[in-house]
Parts: C-alpha cells; structure tokens; sequence
C-alpha cells in the first residue's frame, strides 16, 4: 500500500475528488446526481491520503477536498440575501476544518507504519495495520464518522455527503430504515476504498497483476451490494397496510418574500390555489382536511398578528377565509416567544389553525440554520453591535425547545377520525434524529414546510427535497413537503413519489394521502448504531496504539 505521489499530484487527486463529489449530487448539470460518480468520487481521495508521509500533508489533503466539494456543490449560498459571508463562507470553512481534523485519524495507521523499529510495530497488530481489509474498512469508518460529525450539531451541515447521489438507486437506498444514511455513506466508502485498492495494485511497477490478487475484496464487495439490493426489492415489493387518508391541499405560491415587501401578494396569491385545490377535491365528491402553505408566508408575528390576519389583506382578510373554506390550515410565521434584555424573541414557527380559523398552536423550528437563524453569543452587546453594523440585524430566531404532535380530524369513509402529523420546518428535514424523534410521539404523516426560493438554482430545491427524501423511508411513513418554490410532493413509506409539482412554478397539490399502518424502524428504535460502531472501532485503535506504544 506504500506509494509515493509528488505534492501537485495530491492536490490534484483531492481537487479531482471534490469536483467528481460536487457532480455526483444533484447539480445544475445532472438533476438527481451519480451515484456512479460518487463511487468513483473518494478514489482519488483514497490513493491522495495513501502517499502522505506527514500528519500536516493528510490534513491539507482533506482540507482541500471538502472545501472543493463544498464550494462547488452548495455555491447557491451566496444567494442566501446579507447572510451569505455566513452561510457560504462560515460553512466551507467550518466544512473544511472537520475534515482537517479528521485527517489525524485517517493518519493513524500511517502513523503505527512509521514506528517500525518498535518491536509493538513488529507484531500481528502491524500486520494487520498494514493489510488491504483493515486500509479498506478503517477508511469506511473514518469517512462515516466525518460525515455524521459534519451532519450533527449546531454547527451541523449535512449537504455534500455520499447518500445525496442515491436517489436514483431506489432499492439500494431502502437500507436505511436500518442503517440511517450513515449506512449508504459506510457502503461507499466501502466501495470506493476497495476500487482504489485494486487499482493501486494495478498500477504498481513491474508486477504481473490478476484480478485473482483481489478475488476476495471484489466478491465480497459484490455480495454486500447484492444483499442490500435484495433487502431493497423486498422493502419495495412487501404489502403495506393503508389505515386511512388525509385530504390534502398543499399550496407553492412561487414568490420569494424577500423581494416583494408585503406579504399582502403572498396571501391573495395562496388563497387562489387553495380555492383551486378545494374545487378538485369537491369535484371528486371528497372534503379537504388540511390545508399547508409554506414557510414564512406571513411577516406578521403572532400572537399580535392574529388581530391583523382578521382584517388583513383588505382584499380578504387571512383568518375569515381559512373560517370561510372551513378547513384547518398550517402556515409558516414568527411567534412571539417572550422577552428579555435583548428585546423580543420569535421563533420561525409553523401556526396551526382550526377550520374557524382560530390559532390552535404553533411549532417552533428546534433545529436553525447556524450563523443564519441561531447567532451565537448575541448575548453580548459587542457582538449585537458588530452583527446590527455588518448585517442589519442584531439578534436571530429564538429555537423552539419542544416536538410537537397534533390530531387533524378526517372523515374517512363518512367515520370520525384523526390523523396525527408534526410539521418540521425547512432544514429540519435533513435531520434523521428530529424526525425518529417525531415518529416516537406517534407521527403518522410528516407535514414539512419549506421556503428556498431565496436560492434561485434548481440544484439547491433538488440537494434539499433529496436529502428529506430519505426521512420517509427511514421512519416508513408518509411525507409531505409544502414549499414556496419546490420540490413540493407526496411520498410514501418506500420514498415512492405519489404526486409533486415542478419547481419555481405556481400551484397547489391535492392529494389524499395514505396514512399506513404505524411501525418503528430499527433506526427509529436505535438510532445512529453504525456510528457508534465506528466510533468504538476507532477507540479500540486508539487504546491499542497507546498500549502498543508503551509496551514498546
């Protein structure tokens, strides 16, 4: 496995690893990503971190091919209005540095490499240090535990990472009800590690290389992908029991609030689809039972804003109408939180009402976007002082701190019911925790609202609606997405896409969709297991080194 590589090779191997991984998720070039490139994404990753001979150059290497990937993927951040050295900037950087620091463990093996006139290094323990099976895995696991530390946190991003080229790999994907994402990211980092293996063998000078060399990397690699594609093609094909439906009218008014100063157009605008939507189900003899505009559609905050609503637009006012159409209505919307001596706190809030029109309660999002919506050490004056100079603003959204479950009456087949739904809003789609979480408190339809119009890029609606895609097959229940400017769809238990509408368009969708027969998936039940089996094999060679070393 030892090879020597010039340092402009390095860095070209990582810069070629950052744009494959760039184009392997959905971009402006290929709608749903590659998962073949992403394949062949950390190949040259792999081979760039197996010639460095330092501590310093590994952590280069990973530093360069982040924030590559990063920059190149997520690029629509900058459109993210006064917020952007924050969000674009803030988030390469921040990307970057995790992976620098996770170069130190990519390092390690290397590093028991270069103790060899030790006599620990001289044991079976270097020996299997230094085998292709162990360069293989502990690259799996190292990989698996940067994209999980990336992905968790207030600091958390979980954008660019391997499970985003896999959409289009239907079977493939169904492991994660088991696995979370983190299984497809370990799988691979798995693959991809044991093509640069059988490759670096390939290229090595003056040997007479077979593919017999490697017979059982490739076959056990084949029967992994094999496995999972059957596991997927059950998942896919197995019966799933249909309890009832929730008629549902989901409005994408397609206008960005930032630009147009007054909510009054966004209103009048989504009250005319949701007429449309209405009139379907009527035509098909059906009663809409709930009705979700998206995030942030209404600048007023409440609980004020309900005196507002009821007079406001002139044209028809908000609450009159949702009393008029009857039927109970989620709309994204500050909350007033409480004060304090910053000044008044509100939360970005998802307010339900009842079918009068009435504020029944409102869901405040729990997890923000960093250095966007969560700012911290506001509680400084200097750091106010420099935030209201910079950005026009001095304080952020106060998190919400609770889940929330609510009951929707429906009237399935002439019999009373309800349906229980939570709302996470925008970027907590991203996040597997959030949405187990949810389903434990009873969940039977996630109802997401989300504005990214801000973002102006396709690329950007298909990264988001990707990375959420996954949440309906790791709980197995239905999802919605209610968007300002897309993806706004139905989804199913297997992520299968029932009805959606095409992005920055104006519309609504209304569907009855099917609620399903309530489970809890192995990871809804344990959550991040693979993780904390990476972390534990990276423990175990911590305390073996250290051993070894003092041994030695």
């Amino acid at each position: 496995m030892n090879i020597l590589l010039k340092s402009s090779v390095q860095i070209t191997l990582e810069l070629l690893s950052g744009i494959l991984l760039a184009l392997s998720i959905p971009n402006e070039f290929l709608k749903f990503g590659s998962p073949f490139l992403c394949v062949f994404a950390l190949v040259p990753h792999f081979i760039a971190l197996q010639s460095a001979k330092t501590l310093r150059r590994t952590c280069l290497l990973c530093f360069i091919q982040a924030i590559t990937a990063h920059l190149l993927s997520s690029f629509w951040l900058a459109f993210f209005k006064d917020f952007a050295i924050f969000t674009l900037g803030a988030s390469a950087v921040g990307t970057g540095a995790i992976h620098l620091f996770f170069g130190l463990f990519f390092f390690l093996p290397k590093f028991i490499l270069l103790k060899e006139e030790n006599s620990f290094c001289k044991s079976n323990f270097c020996k299997i240090v230094q085998s292709k099976w162990f360069n293989i895995l502990w690259f799996s696991c190292v990989y698996t535990l940067w994209e999980f530390l990336k992905s968790y946190g207030f600091l958390a991003y979980p954008w660019g990472t391997l499970a985003m080229s896999c959409y289009e790999l239907k079977c493939f994907s169904q492991i994660v009800d088991i696995t979370g994402v983190r299984g497809i990211t370990f799988l691979f980092s798995l693959f991809a590690s044991s093509i640069a293996v059988i490759f670096l063998d390939a290229v090595k000078v003056n040997s007479n290389y077979s593919l017999k060399t490697n017979k059982n990397i490739i076959v056990a690699g084949l029967l992994i992908f094999a496995l999972v594609e059957i596991y997927g093609m059950y998942q896919l094909k197995v019966p799933r029991k249909i309890v009832k439906h929730l008629n549902t009218i989901l409005v994408q008014q397609n206008l960005d609030p930032w630009l147009e100063g007054s909510d009054d157009t966004s209103i009048l605008i989504s009250q005319n689809l949701s007429m449309q939507g209405i009139r379907e189900f009527e035509k098909n003899q059906k009663r809409p039972e709930l009705l979700v505009w998206s995030e942030c559609v209404l600048k007023y905050p409440f609980p004020e804003g309900e005196f507002y609503y009821s007079v406001m637009p002139r044209d028809n006012a908000l609450l009159p109408f949702i009393n008029q159409v009857n039927v109970p209505t989620i709309i994204g919307a500050p909350f007033l939180e409480g004060k304090n001596d910053l000044g008044r706190e509100y939360s970005n809030s998802a307010i339900l009402f009842d079918k009068d029109g009435r504020v029944v309660d409102n869901y405040g999002k729990t997890h923000l976007v960093p250095f966007a919506e969560l700012v911290p050490y506001t509680q400084y004056k200097i750091v106010r002082m420099a935030l209201q100079k910079i950005l026009g603003f001095s304080n952020g959204w106060k998190p919400g701190d609770e889940y929330k479950v609510y009951s929707i009456p429906i009237y399935d087949d002439d019999e009373h019911d309800d349906v229980k739904i939570s709302i996470p809003i925008c970027f907590e789609d991203a996040f597997g925790e959030i949405f187990a979480g949810l389903k434990k408190l009873g969940t039977e339809v996630f109802v997401n609202i989300t504005d990214d119009s801000w973002s102006r890029t396709n690329s950007a609606e298909f990264q988001h609606y990707v990375i959420s895609w996954f949440r309906s097959i790791e709980t197995r229940t239905s999802f919605v997405r209610s968007t300002n400017s897309g993806l706004t769809v139905v989804l199913d238990p297997t992520g299968k896409v029932l009805q959606s509408l095409p992005t920055f368009t104006r519309g609504q969708l209304s569907y009855s969709v099917p609620v399903y027969e309530n489970v809890l998936t192995p990871y809804v039940l344990f959550g991040e297991w693979l993780v904390l089996l990476c972390l534990i094999a990276l423990l175990g060679m911590l305390v073996s080194v250290i051993l070894g070393m003092k041994q030695s």
